[in-house]
């Protein structure tokens, strides 16, 4: 129970305590006493449900006539379970197809990828991927990033890209580990680290609230986002009055910048601020969800719908068990012999930011075989609140978008023909 509730329950509960007076008088006196008490106590919880829900809720019909520039950034390849998703790019004239993860905020490109700039400047930075257990080490050098469009059309971000000059395969990393101390230590047995080519390195996270303590990117604020740093569309220098900061995602490729044809069908939901929403008013904290196991339980807490993997990974409340198998590690390259999976035929229920009252909700069943599902499910251990990647799949049956400017996130169903709209709060 939150504290204004408890304050709000006492203020109730003593009123109702409240005893007659054994005389006409008193009792009167005490009976209208009683009903103010009430009164108040009613108002109490009433504003304070007001403002609670306040931050899910969102105006959906948000006025974007005046935002008119947008260009769509079409994928290479046809979407699909067995990659991340790539879009065209240039980078100090090399052609670089620049994989797209919202599943984590910054570019990295490996520093022999691109030999003409210096190797002795930049700013010292990493980046460590807590799915894959990769760790980045290199420098934060400010460049211009060109995107191909569909019919010819460009645009161009200029934001600060790693240049990754070593990189290492790192499972006991500590993602926590300040920002200045980013080598990859020994292992619990003394292993060595698995060092990684960095000349195949290229990769553009565009995801936002990734930058907490325990997530592992500690540069990952928006001013290192690409898709939020558009400074031209087909040689034109955008203005924040054309062009709303934001993008669109789908099974096709990326619009970036939010007009209102874009986002028509959408349903949205709000965001929390950020980390650092204080300093960079585009930075928001990651959108919030529920689920449910089984029809069992309501574990709360941040969501993302990550195109870097394919697989989900889901945490309940502490003290609940999700129904789970061990199994050999089918991946060949795995440090791990063994490794959990959510057990097949269960059901997961999600919804954000809640089940009760979704701007979208989905379900399924664990090796069904239904377009949404993830390719498998791992239960993470309940050591940090509840939380859902959904992969990369979701995007089967819904589109997403980002609002930097208001801090929404929203859905679309795929085909609004065949699906029922989402509801709208």
């Amino acid at each position: 129970m939150k504290p204004e509730d408890y304050k709000a329950s006492l203020l109730l509960a003593e009123a109702a305590a409240s005893s007659p007076s054994s005389t006409p008088h008193q009792q009167i006196w005490r009976s209208s006493t009683l009903f103010h008490r009430i009164l108040i106590a009613s108002c109490i919880v009433a504003t304070y449900m007001v403002f609670s829900t306040s931050g899910s809720m969102t105006s959906a019909d948000t006025d974007l006539s005046q935002y008119t520039e947008s260009i769509f950034l079409p994928y290479i390849y046809k979407f699909s379970p067995k990659h991340v998703p790539q879009i065209q790019t240039t980078i100090e004239d090399v052609e670089i197809e620049m994989p797209i993860d919202t599943g984590s905020t910054m570019t990295l490109v490996g520093a022999s990828i691109l030999p003409n700039i210096d190797k002795t400047i930049g700013t010292p930075a990493h980046h460590f991927f807590t799915s894959s257990k990769i760790l980045y080490e290199g420098r934060l050098v400010e460049l211009p990033i060109k995107f191909h469009g569909e019919g010819g059309s460009n645009a161009i971000a200029k934001i600060p890209v790693l240049l990754v000059d070593k990189s290492w395969t790192c499972p006991w990393y500590d993602p926590s580990t300040p920002a200045g101390r980013f080598e990859c230590p020994r292992g619990p047995n003394g292993e060595e680290a698995v060092v990684r080519d960095t000349s195949k390195i290229t990769y553009m996270g565009v995801g936002f609230g990734r930058n907490g303590p325990k997530d592992g990117m500690p540069y990952a604020s928006p001013k290192v986002n690409a898709f939020l740093n558009v400074e031209s569309i087909n040689g034109r220098v955008v203005s924040p009055k054309s062009m709303r900061l934001g993008y669109e995602i789908s099974a096709q490729g990326v619009h970036l910048g939010l007009t209102q044809a874009v986002v028509q069908g959408f349903a949205f939901t709000s965001l929390e601020p950020g980390l650092t929403h204080d300093e960079d008013p585009r930075d928001w904290a990651m959108v919030k969800m529920c689920f449910s196991i089984d029809g069992n339980g309501r574990h709360c807490g941040p969501g993302l719908v990550d195109t870097g993997i394919v697989q989900m990974y889901i945490r309940a409340e502490e003290g609940f068990t999700i129904p789970q198998i061990v199994i050999r590690n089918p991946n060949p390259n795995g440090t791990a012999k063994m490794v959990k999976r959510v057990k097949p035929g269960t059901k997961v229920d999600v919804g954000f930011p809640s089940l009760e009252k979704p701007a979208m909700s989905f379900a399924f069943i664990v090796g069904a075989g239904s377009s949404i599902e993830p390719s498998y499910v791992f239960p993470e251990a309940s050591l940090r609140p509840p939380f859902v990647n959904t992969g990369r799949n979701l995007l089967w049956g819904y589109s997403i978008a980002f609002d930097a400017i208001d801090g929404r996130f929203g859905f679309r169903p795929v085909d609004s023909s065949s699906n029922p709209p989402p509801s709208v709060l």
